[in-house]
């Protein structure tokens, strides 16, 4: 028989990442801001020099130029990212300690968070991109068919499914692995996390669901509670509706991009310092695979 899993601590580990993200906010502040500035800036410039809808352009040519520059600015903001995620995740495992005024970094180990966070996105796209492909093909074939309704609600709840367990599996412990292992290594992230999705998915939820309620109060505040409104029943009308809103979004990412820029700080301490902690419970501190 084999070795059960370890398991890891739920209510310690939400314990723990909101002790770190609330307890230690004024360190992690002292990490991120210059990064956080950086993508503000990068994340601002496609709408401040009219790239943001690249499609529009007048040209092939320069919808190619606008479409490199888009690109440029979330590849710039993925790397910042990487230079935030390691540093915190750091702090939350205890490598780092003291105080921070500022922080900026780019050496192999962030390299190595970026080039991790790439791999977790492909490979996430592939699932979907999968999904959507294998519903495409089959879920036509049924339109004869009483229960073909049926067989789509249970196709796009067990899609919904399977994709999310990926994603647990594959990103949670994405941070940790790599800075204390100095390693790009997808698969032992993943093997780590067997025995643990809805330990996860219980973790997950207490340290995002509270600021995500926060951000979209903030939002509706900003943009108008009928931002959130329910879309039309009508296709058309939802569509107009939908295109609205994402114009009155565009209008306000100034206050957008300043309301991130508020909560990462915390958002960073919470989720890095509960997969922190939890990696700490999977992999015993005297285990070869840690770095020394």
């Amino acid at each position: 028989m084999s070795a059960r899993a370890p398991r890891i601590p739920v209510v310690d580990t939400i314990r723990f990442g909101y002790d770190f993200a609330f307890g230690q906010i004024g360190v992690i502040i002292g990490l991120v801001w210059l990064p956080l500035t950086a993508m503000a800036v990068l994340q601002f410039l496609p709408y401040a020099i009219g790239t943001a809808d690249a499609p529009s352009a007048d040209s092939s040519a320069a919808a190619t130029v606008d479409a490199f520059v888009n690109l440029a600015c979330s590849v710039g903001v993925l790397v910042l990212y990487a230079i935030n995620g390691v540093a915190v995740t750091r702090q939350a495992l205890g490598l780092r300690q003291g105080a921070a005024s500022y922080h900026f970094a780019l050496g192999w180990p962030e390299w190595r968070m970026f080039a991790a966070i790439v791999i977790c996105g492909l490979l996430l796209v592939a699932a979907i991109g999968l999904y959507v492909l294998l519903g495409s093909i089959v879920l036509p074939r049924l339109g004869g068919i009483g229960w073909a309704d049926l067989v789509a609600d249970v196709y796009t709840l067990a899609g919904f499914c399977a994709v999310a367990w990926i994603a647990l599996r594959l990103i949670f412990l994405v941070a940790p692995v790599v800075v204390t292992e100095e390693r790009v290594d997808i698969v032992r992230g993943f093997m780590l996390t067997r025995g643990n999705v809805l330990r996860i998915f219980a973790i997950v939820l207490a340290v995002t669901v509270p600021l995500l309620l926060v951000q979209c109060a903030a939002l509706a505040f900003i943009a108008g509670p009928g931002f959130f409104a329910p879309l039309p029943t009508d296709a058309g009308a939802a569509a107009v509706a939908l295109e609205q809103r994402f114009a009155v979004f565009d209008r306000h990412m100034p206050e957008v991009i300043g309301l991130t820029l508020i909560l990462t700080p915390f958002n960073l301490g919470l989720i890095l310092g509960a997969a922190s902690r939890a990696y700490r419970a999977l992999v015993p501190a005297n285990s070869p695979t840690r770095a020394q």
